[in-house]
């Protein structure tokens, strides 16, 4: 009992800090303790639901509102979780987007763009899933103020592009559309451009159909000017597909071969 209370009074400061991931070692170091009768009291207060385990000797803290979900909102602790791991990270797709006022579908699952492959992480009720980009640095992130500190995030931009780019992992093209319907009303056509012009042609080109036929012209019109100049040749809207070409939009190159329709 004496080494769970110490472990205890251990997280609460830990808690003080604004921290809510710890190291095994750590925690015996800090106590005096060997790391048997460490991982003992781990083990009792996992059992209670106040803590749990994420990688080898990492574990997490859970506050008492959390219990029953088996893990702290994957916000308070993913900042702490990729600078254990030692991997550039931000926060991206659909998890970005209802961060930034998008709130047609909460994500099910927290999506996190990263420098390196690395498992989906699943803690209580709980499921990060990690995409590697060897060009992440193109996408210009923020920071967004949390419980435990501040996380990065991909802009409003940002996370448009990245739509584009990881389409399957965003779902169905019609709900990137409604997506960017929400998500148009924070995004700077001159930011858009810069990015647009960092990165693949056809990402820009898709994006701005998409955004054009949304109703957002004047959004685009930077965009438009960058991705001209690249003498971009046409492309499907939907390069997973067979669908017959419908449409051919001259503007931004775009063999349209699927309807968009938006649910708002």
């Amino acid at each position: 009992m004496k080494d769970k209370l110490r472990l205890i009074d251990y997280l609460q400061d830990l808690r003080k800090k604004g921290r809510y991931l710890f190291l095994k070692e750590e925690a015996a170091q800090a106590l005096g303790l060997t790391d048997t009768a460490v991982l003992n009291s781990i083990h009792r207060l996992a059992k209670k639901g106040k803590l749990a385990h994420l990688k080898k000797g990492l574990y997490q803290i859970i506050t008492e509102e959390y219990v029953n979900d088996g893990s702290l909102p994957p916000e308070w602790f993913i900042d702490e979780l990729m600078i254990y791991l030692q991997v550039p990270y931000y926060v991206s797709l659909l998890s970005a987007a209802s961060l930034h006022g998008s709130s047609h579908q909460a994500p099910q699952i927290f999506q996190v763009i990263c420098g390196k492959v690395i498992p989906p992480l699943i803690v209580g009720s709980v499921k990060i899933v990690f995409y590697y980009s060897k060009n992440m640095m193109n996408i210009p992130t923020q920071k967004i103020k949390v419980p435990s500190g501040y996380m990065n995030v991909s802009t409003p931009e940002g996370t448009a592009f990245d739509l584009m780019r990881y389409l399957h992992q965003s779902g169905h093209l019609n709900h990137v559309a409604t997506i960017l319907s929400e998500l148009a009303e924070v995004i700077d056509g001159d930011k858009l451009a810069i990015i647009g012009n960092q990165l693949s042609v056809r990402y820009g080109q898709r994006l701005g159909y998409i955004l054009d036929a949304l109703g957002f012209e004047e959004l685009t019109t930077p965009l438009y000017e960058v991705i001209s100049k690249k003498a971009p040749i046409y492309i499907p809207l939907r390069s997973d597909t067979d669908n017959e070409i419908i449409d051919k939009n001259p503007k931004w190159h775009i063999n349209v071969n699927e309807t968009l329709e938006i649910d708002i």
